[in-house]
């Protein structure tokens, strides 16, 4: 294993308590309280609508909470932007994928290294690493723009992964892949995430996948927990039965 995976740190909790975010008097996330621990994937489910991406948002500083507050260990982060909340480590990424379309994805993933403060050596070394990892060294040499979307997608995430998060807020990550792509993809990124203690929160729509990589799950329905829990646990819950085989479907 190499030196740059050999990360130590202590271990950390990002959290929200209570969280609310209203628009035009509709409340989209409505007393949410969550929280995700160093090391775990923590997948966040539940129907569209139901407030999973504003959850998201609110973690990261895209969004202001109207109500409610959050937490890095006991530091309040409530107040601070996206971009304050990413250099203390919490990172969000987008279904769309945010990358360089004129650089390699090599380039890419070794820029966000190098954007984060490590030296150029340590950058190329974790470059190397995480190209392994997410099966991306068959197009290292490719230009961002001559990708597919699911490979723009999987560099994106490269890239947040070479930013060394504390956090990493993961939106649809497997959006258009198939299920045992969609795996792959998410079990590489526990093991990173496990190695280097940093704790995953995952919002994704295929039930097969969440069950398969989570630690945990936190379903939200109408801007609300329904229940948290160990996934199978939550998978025979009656609420969350109801909600996904029930009559709204």
């Amino acid at each position: 294993m190499s030196t740059v995976t050999q990360l130590s740190r202590r271990p950390s909790v990002l959290r929200m308590a209570d969280g609310g975010i209203h628009f035009d008097g509709v409340k989209a996330v409505d007393g949410v309280s969550i929280e995700v621990r160093s090391g775990e994937v923590l997948g966040l489910i539940g129907p569209n609508g139901s407030g999973k991406t504003s959850t998201l948002n609110l973690l990261s500083g895209m969004l202001r909470a109207t109500s409610g507050s959050i937490w890095l260990d006991d530091e309040n982060l409530t107040r601070h932007s996206m971009r304050q909340r990413a250099r203390k480590g919490v990172v969000r990424t987008f279904q769309s994928g945010r990358v360089f379309g004129r650089l390699t994805v090599r380039e890419n993933v070794e820029a966000a290294a190098l954007g984060a403060g490590m030296r150029r050596g340590a950058a190329r070394e974790l470059t190397e690493e995480i190209l392994e990892e997410l099966q991306l060294e068959g197009v290292a040499e490719d230009r961002a723009e001559q990708l597919t979307a699911g490979r723009v997608r999987t560099t994106a995430i490269a890239r947040a992964l070479a930013a060394r998060p504390r956090f990493l807020l993961l939106d649809e990550p497997a959006a258009g892949q198939n299920e045992t792509e969609a795996v792959e993809l998410i079990t590489a990124i526990r093991g990173f995430a496990q190695r280097r203690a940093c704790g995953v929160l995952l919002v994704e729509h295929d039930m097969s996948v969440v069950m398969g990589t989570c630690d945990r799950l936190h379903v939200l329905d109408s801007g609300r927990t329904v229940i948290e829990g160990e996934p199978a646990a939550v998978r025979s819950d009656p609420q969350v039965i109801e909600i996904y085989f029930g009559k709204r479907h």
